[in-house]
């Protein structure tokens, strides 16, 4: 049911130009006005009205859209810029006891005089750049300011800003685990404003405590949107057995320009274990020709089109022995500019993680049947896993086919934070002179043959010594 001002219809049963109308819309009850009076919107203008849809919603929804009907008619909803008044239609709710009146905070002789409350946005919008010295600043654009801020502006424009109805359309809309950490987050916002005397009352206080974030959630998931975590990275289901890998690259090498020019980039994740941030964010001055290593210090965002540190936030070195199969990797490749990325796209920039996973795992939209799904049906690949999960190949490659020791795997590829940072100083350097395209059988014999030439050449130095002590 809608309603209007004197229930006016057209002969066709529609709301007559010009007219507001209240009515259910997506769980809750909302205006929605003419898109005639804000010129400066680019959609029609839907707002929450704070009305419960309960049975006899109808009698407040009549009272308000009269309200409101008569302020747009003097133009008192519109903007200058033909935008909608947002102030003014807070005034109203307010008005009519539809949103609470938590304008002014009460002062005593002690307090300052007192000032406008703010607004949940306001608060939102404090509490970010309060909190943004402390935050990587991914976790600052892609969180606080991007997913947070617009489940909280989508759960205003739905549900309005009832605390209780917030959270239950979120709870809605959202999975638990992130639910949790807004609200949480709203509340330290709410304490932080009350310190400050901005406003008197936390409105999310406890609001997140009860929330299961173990309960299933039964949204879609997308597999375009593949999530990258270390979690999981020594489960060998997870992981290409090493000919698989060899198939990957036979495939993309003998494909067509689109997909073979992700070769390089594909080979080195299969050859290092990096992420696929750390591959892309890799730079000419990071190759050590002279001492054989990768310098791996940085971290590439493909959202934020930014370099950062390391996910671990630290610098570490993989060994890349002389004339060996990585060493010949990189050769091949034209050398730039000490800060130019060794990975690039055709246009010569970084390249695009979302255009990777499409030539990956195919693309309907396109021609592109992708790598690993015409792989499988060629029958050289079992079963289909992300492409982050070279690095889960390169770690279960090396522990478990190569007999690598696992705190070596760790130093050159920081899957684990289990190891503490002495322990990582302590096993980095011998990592580093470690061959990881050997196995560590062979690695041990060649160490032990090694060790024994170097004892033969100081027995030797010992017998020229005394040779030429007896001498004087």
């Amino acid at each position: 049911m809608s309603i209007m001002v004197n229930s006016s219809k057209t002969p066709t049963g529609k709301a007559k130009k010009g007219q507001i109308v209240i009515r259910p819309d997506s769980g809750s009850i909302k205006a929605c006005f003419p898109r005639t009076h804000f010129p400066g919107e680019p959609n029609q203008v839907k707002k929450a009205t704070g009305i419960s849809n309960i049975d006899g919603w109808q009698d407040k929804a009549t009272s308000l859209q009269q309200r409101l009907q008569i302020e747009m008619e003097d133009w008192k909803l519109t903007n200058p810029d033909g935008t909608f008044n947002e102030n003014k239609y807070r005034e109203i709710l307010v008005d009519k006891k539809l949103r609470p009146d938590l304008k002014i905070v009460e002062s005593t002789n002690n307090q300052l005089p007192p000032k406008p409350e703010l607004s949940l946005m306001e608060v939102w919008d404090m509490y970010c750049s309060f909190r943004r010295e402390s935050l990587a600043e991914t976790v600052y654009q892609l969180k606080f300011k991007g997913e947070y801020l617009r489940a909280i502006k989508k759960s205003l424009d739905e549900v309005g800003e009832c605390p209780l109805e917030m959270r239950n359309w979120l709870l809605g809309n959202y999975s638990h685990s992130t639910v949790k950490r807004i609200l949480s987050c709203l509340s330290e916002a709410y304490r932080l404003a009350i310190k400050q005397k901005m406003v008197n009352q936390n409105l999310f206080d406890g609001m997140a405590e009860d929330i299961n974030t173990k309960k299933k959630s039964e949204r879609i998931i997308d597999q375009n949107k593949e999530i990258e975590s270390d979690d999981d990275v020594l489960d060998k289901s997870k992981a290409y057995t090493w000919d698989e890998a060899q198939e990957i690259l036979k495939y993309i090498q003998s494909n067509d320009s689109r997909v073979k020019h992700y070769y390089n980039l594909i080979k080195f994740k299969f050859l290092t274990g990096c992420r696929t941030g750390e591959a892309i964010a890799i730079w000419w001055t990071d190759i050590d020709w002279g001492r054989e290593r990768i310098i791996f210090r940085r971290n590439y965002n493909n959202r934020l089109k930014i370099y950062k540190s390391t996910k671990n936030d630290t610098t570490r070195m993989f060994p890349m022995p002389k004339d060996g199969e990585l060493w010949q990797l990189l050769k091949s490749i034209p050398q730039g500019e000490p800060n130019e990325n060794l990975f690039k796209n055709k246009a010569g920039k970084a390249i695009n993680t979302d255009s990777l996973q499409r030539v990956w795992h195919g693309y309907e939209a396109s021609r592109n049947k992708g790598i690993i799904p015409e792989l499988i049906k060629q029958g050289k690949v079992k079963k289909y896993l992300p492409c982050y999960n070279t690095r889960h190949t390169f770690i279960t490659h090396q522990i478990f086919d190569l007999g690598r020791d696992a705190a070596i795997v760790n130093a050159w590829c920081e899957h684990s934070e289990e190891m503490s940072a002495k322990h990582y100083r302590d096993i980095a350097k011998y990592a580093t002179q470690t061959n990881p395209e050997l196995p560590a059988s062979q690695q041990v014999q060649q160490q032990s043959e090694l060790d024994l030439l170097k004892e033969e050449l100081r027995k030797q130095q010992e017998l020229i010594d005394k040779l030429l002590q007896d001498q004087k």
